[in-house]
């Protein structure tokens, strides 16, 4: 059972890295700073807010993340996968995607997050 955040990152981490993704934790960009940025050489390709419950509230960071970052994600343990399924069209009203951690840590792209083609440089902006 998934009892803190962060046993959430290393999961997400694992998942960017299967993609060929280089992930770095909390790296400020724009004034913010999500849980996990997954680099393509010094491209921002992916950002994903790690969250436990408050779906709302990671859906809302993760909003942020779509004006540097290619696709932006929410991150949540399966336990909260029906409350994200009555909820799935404010995430596609906004662009942004939804990874679901199991308890044996793999993870399942349950809505995959549009392309922002303006995500950016990995330097500030």
């Amino acid at each position: 059972m998934m009892c803190a955040e962060e046993d959430l990152r290393e999961p997400v981490r694992d998942w960017m890295l299967e993609r060929g993704l280089d992930p770095h934790d909390e790296v400020q960009k724009c004034g913010k700073i999500p849980d996990v940025l997954g680099l393509r050489g010094s491209e921002i390709e992916v950002a994903v807010e790690l969250k436990l419950s408050n779906w709302r509230r990671a859906l809302y960071q993760a909003t942020i993340y779509t004006t540097f970052a290619q696709e932006s994600y929410i991150a949540m343990p399966w336990n909260k996968r029906e409350v994200l399924e009555r909820n799935l069209d404010e995430f596609i009203r906004w662009g942004v995607g939804i990874l679901i951690v199991h308890d044996d840590s793999s993870v399942c792209e349950m809505h995959k997050s549009i392309s922002h083609n303006q995500g950016g440089k990995s330097g500030s902006k």
